[in-house]
């Protein structure tokens, strides 16, 4: 059921989108091109949410490097490992 739920949410939303699993919001990643400066690889990073008539509403925008985002995931215990 998750799955469908899953395949539905990423035909409507694209695959530079990531959904909340408690709320009506994602991370909307830019598809444009990066830009680069000397903290790293600059991400534009949307926080979305449903707006009026379901259309797609930005909050805000996030600029963050893809170095201090790959940094925090590998922090990031995965389930069913040991640290």
């Amino acid at each position: 059921m998750a799955e469908q739920w899953r395949d539905r949410w990423r035909q409507r939303h694209g695959d530079f989108a990531v959904p909340c699993i408690v709320s009506g919001r994602w991370l909307e990643f830019s598809q444009q091109g990066t830009t680069r400066i000397d903290e790293g690889e600059v991400l534009k990073i949307s926080v979305m949410t449903e707006g009026a008539k379901d259309r797609p509403r930005r909050l805000c925008d996030l600029m963050i490097t893809r170095e201090d985002l790959m940094s925090v995931l590998t922090l990031i215990e995965r389930p069913g490992t040991n640290a």
